[in-house]
C-alpha cells in the first residue's frame, strides 16, 4: 500500500484515548488522518488535542457542532449553548482561556480553516465525509466560506433539516453509490452496541457512523477509527478504550 486513510470523529477531549489510536495506527508522513469534528468539550484536554492537531501537516479537522458552539460563543453569535450541562464546553472555555492570546489566535485561525464536508473520490469509490449533515451538491465545504455568518451552517453540524442523515432513505437510486461517513450520534442509540453502525439504505446510498461513545469516558464506549487503503476499499475499523 503506498498511503492509508484514517478516519475518526467525536474525540471530546479524551487525549489518552486519541495517543492510543495514533499509537495503533502508527500514521505515516504519506498517510492521511480525518477526524470529522468534536475534538473538545466534555472530557477536559480538547485544548491539548487541538494544539496536537495543529501540528501535524497530513491531518485534516472537520467543524462539528461542538467547535460551531465554541466558535459562535466565542464571536457573539450564540451566548448560551455551549455552557449547557450537556454540552460540556466550560471545561475546555477555562482552558482555552487560560491560553496566552496569541496562541488562542492560533486556535481560532486553524479552527476556521477547517472542512465542514469533502468528497472523496478513491478509483470507484465515492465518500462523502462530515460530523454528521449530507448535503446533496457534491460540494466541498469550508468554515473559512461562512467567516461572517456562522449561524448559516448550525443545520450542517447539528444534523438538521434539510441535512438530516435520515433523509438519505428518501433518495431516489441515481446509479450512482455513495457512502456518507460521520459521527454526532452515538452509536449505541442507533444499534445495541458501542461498535460502528453501518446502514445500507438499498438506493445506492450507505451510511456509516462512527461515534461509538468516546464522550461517555473511561469504561464506556470507544474511539473508533475507519482504515480505507488506497484502492478506496475499507480495509479495517479499529477501536480503543
Amino acid at each position: 500500500m503506498d498511503y492509508m486513510i484514517y478516519i475518526m470523529s467525536d474525540i471530546h477531549g479524551l487525549y489518552d484515548r486519541y495517543l492510543k489510536m495514533l499509537q495503533k495506527i502508527d500514521l505515516q508522513k504519506e498517510d492521511k488522518l480525518y477526524i470529522l469534528g468534536d475534538v473538545i468539550d466534555r472530557g477536559d484536554m480538547g485544548i491539548d488535542i487541538l494544539i496536537d492537531l495543529m501540528e501535524r501537516d497530513n491531518v485534516e479537522l472537520f467543524l462539528g457542532n461542538h467547535e460551531h458552539m465554541m466558535l459562535t460563543y466565542l464571536n457573539g453569535m450564540d451566548r448560551i449553548s455551549w455552557f449547557y450541562e450537556a454540552n460540556g464546553g466550560m471545561v475546555t472555555y477555562k482552558h482555552f482561556m487560560a491560553l496566552n492570546e496569541e496562541k488562542r489566535e492560533d486556535i481560532l485561525a486553524y479552527l476556521y480553516d477547517t472542512a465542514i464536508v469533502k468528497h472523496l473520490d478513491i478509483n470507484s469509490h465515492h465518500y462523502v465525509l462530515s460530523h454528521t449533515g449530507a448535503p446533496e451538491d457534491g460540494k466541498d465545504i469550508y468554515t473559512h466560506d461562512y467567516f461572517y455568518d456562522l449561524m448559516k451552517i448550525q443545520d450542517l453540524v447539528w444534523n438538521h433539516y434539510p441535512y438530516s442523515i435520515d433523509l438519505l432513505n428518501l433518495k431516489e437510486y441515481t446509479g450512482e453509490e455513495k457512502t456518507f461517513i460521520s459521527g454526532h450520534i452515538v452509536t449505541r442509540r442507533l444499534h445495541d452496541s458501542d461498535k460502528v453502525y453501518i446502514q445500507d439504505f438499498g438506493n445506492g446510498y450507505t451510511w456509516i457512523n462512527i461515534d461509538c461513545g468516546c464522550a461517555l469516558g473511561k469504561g464506556y464506549g470507544y474511539l473508533s477509527c475507519l482504515v480505507i487503503d488506497d484502492s478506496g476499499e475499507i480495509r479495517d475499523i479499529l477501536y480503543v478504550s
